[in-house]
Order: C-alpha cells, then sequence, then structure tokens
C-alpha cells in the first residue's frame, strides 16, 4: 500500500490521502496530492480530528505565506483560526466553521480572516473531513482560496 507521510500526522494511506480531494485510486490520489500541495495558489492545512479542538498538526508554506504566520506559530493551534478572527470576522462564517468541524461535515464558504499583521483576508474555505480504513473522522483537511481581490474593499467608513 503506498502510503504519504506528514510531521506530527505520520502516515495517512493512500486511500485517505486520496480521499482529501476526492480523487479514486491510490497512486492517482497521492500524485494529485502532491500536485495540488506544490502549486502556488494550494494553501492547507491538516489537523488531528481525535484531539479536543483539532489541533493543526501540518500547514503548508502557501498557508504561512497568505497569513504572514510561520510554521512554528501556526502547529498545535486550532484549526479553527481563532487567532485570525477579527472585528469584521462574521458570527455566521464562525458558526460555519463550529458547525463543520464539531459534526464531521464537509463544507464550503466565505471568512474575512486577519493576517499576522491585521491586514484583513477574505478566504473561500473548504472543510473535508478524512476518514480511516474504519470509517472515523481522523484528520481535517482544510484549504483556502484568497479571494480578497474579488470582494470590494472594507472601509470602516461606510454604515
Amino acid at each position: 500500500m503506498e502510503t504519504v507521510s506528514w510531521p506530527l500526522v505520520g502516515t495517512v494511506s493512500a486511500t485517505a490521502a486520496a480521499r482529501m480531494h476526492g480523487e479514486h485510486g491510490s497512486r492517482g490520489g497521492v500524485r494529485a496530492l502532491r500536485a495540488r500541495s506544490s502549486s502556488a495558489d494550494s494553501s492547507f492545512l491538516l489537523a488531528n480530528a481525535q484531539i479536543v479542538d483539532y489541533p493543526i498538526v501540518y500547514c503548508n508554506e502557501t498557508f504561512c505565506k497568505m497569513s504572514g504566520y510561520n510554521r512554528a506559530e501556526v502547529m498545535q493551534k486550532s484549526c479553527r483560526c481563532t487567532w485570525m478572527y477579527g472585528e469584521l470576522t462574521e458570527k455566521e462564517a464562525v458558526d460555519r466553521v463550529d458547525h463543520a468541524l464539531d459534526h464531521h461535515a464537509p463544507d464550503q464558504f466565505e471568512i474575512l480572516l486577519y493576517k499576522k499583521n491585521r491586514t484583513p483576508l477574505w478566504l473561500l474555505v473548504h472543510v473535508a473531513p478524512i476518514r480511516n480504513e474504519r470509517e472515523l473522522v481522523v484528520l481535517f483537511l482544510l484549504t483556502f482560496r484568497d479571494i480578497t481581490a474579488l470582494k470590494q474593499p472594507i472601509d470602516a467608513d461606510d454604515p
């Protein structure tokens, strides 16, 4: 069986890796995962779904560049990314994050987060629960696409 390894996660079967991106077949799934994780706009993190508050066990370099945080600052924090919330982060979006994680449900939504330097960052987030061979959710894959350029500028003076 082909496997994929991540620091602090261990080894994930190729089948689980394929599920991360909806691919079938072990070799195609691993290739797709590797290709997507290295593409310039592929920002993601993996979190342990078996531990309270779902700590981050891996984030790629693109996530670090996008958020302004280095990997050491991100590791073991909750994948809810509460440290990136700010005054304009909408409660409805936060509720979607919480629901998807707590109910092991896939979801996709927009959310306003803030970079380390507190610059607003509009993101399209996809939450994907990853199941093991026994169908238990063991990881969450969260992918992020920066859609800031597609949103109207945030102006604090607007009513």
